[in-house]
């Protein structure tokens, strides 16, 4: 695994401490997958994901004071080396007869909720919002060139309620996502999902899902199977890349009335 010798942004002297620990453990790979692995939200290591590799940083997974988040900073490119480094040498140890799935959704999308009736157990995981279409079709291609059977699952949620369930998790968990940025994340996984969609709508091996997660705590309701062209240009479900401007003003306003209260 390629590791930086140094992070790419300044950090504080606690912060930088915490880097190169991680950074010192990832050299071991037998020891740093037996940890992520004990991780309980890895399921042994069958899901792989940047947010889940950020627990490897002690001090990102001791809990936080009431009313304070955790700090990504000395894991943010660590915990998304790992996860990509892990996600290949699983994907290489061949997928004859089993499922990897990749799932796609904007941040705070609710994927937890929105899959938990799933019939279908996968054999991997890819939990991340596969908004780059270009990574992802590379990670298809070889997955299946190592012989695995391939399903994205794209979650769909309105935004109000994507926006709610971010400061909903925050004050719950500490584990804070930036706001602004929450709407964009969504256009950009929606809009890949469709690319994808076309590039290997008739490629043997690749299924696609869409859900919609509707309710949010306190007014739980069962998410919906969709179709693809509620989600095309024109759909009922498509967005817009204007949205995302809307609801970043949006989440300002939903970020300083948090701070009054």
């Amino acid at each position: 695994m390629d590791l930086p010798a140094r992070p790419s942004e300044n950090l504080s002297p606690v912060q930088l401490k915490a880097f190169h620990r991680m950074r010192e453990l990832l050299k071991d790979l037998d020891e740093v997958d037996r940890r992520y692995d004990e991780l309980p939200q890895s399921e042994n290591g069958k899901i792989i994901s940047t947010d889940i590799a950020r627990f490897l940083d002690r001090r990102y997974a001791k809990e936080p004071s009431l009313g304070k988040t955790r700090d990504m900073q000395p894991s943010w490119d660590l915990a998304w080396r790992y996860a990509q480094n892990r996600l290949e040498r699983e994907i290489q140890l061949g997928g004859k007869g089993k499922l990897f799935r990749m799932m796609a959704d904007g941040w705070a999308a609710g994927k937890t909720h929105a899959i938990r009736h799933l019939r279908t157990r996968p054999d991997l995981v890819w939990d991340g919002t596969l908004s780059d279409p270009v990574w992802a079709s590379q990670f298809i291609d070889f997955a299946l060139q190592h012989y695995w059977k391939v399903e994205i699952v794209y979650i769909y949620r309105n935004l109000e309620l994507a926006l709610y369930g971010a400061l909903e998790r925050t004050e719950e968990s500490g584990r804070s996502i930036p706001l602004r940025a929450l709407p964009q994340s969504h256009v950009e996984a929606q809009e890949s999902v469709l690319n994808l969609s076309l590039s290997y709508a008739d490629i043997q091996g690749v299924s696609f899902l869409y859900i919609h997660n509707l309710g949010k705590k306190g007014a739980i309701a069962d998410p919906l199977k969709i179709h693809l062209k509620e989600l095309e240009l024109h759909g009922a479900l498509h967005y817009f890349k204007n949205y995302a401007e809307y609801y970043k003003t949006a989440s300002s306003h939903l970020i300083a009335q948090n701070h009054e209260t």
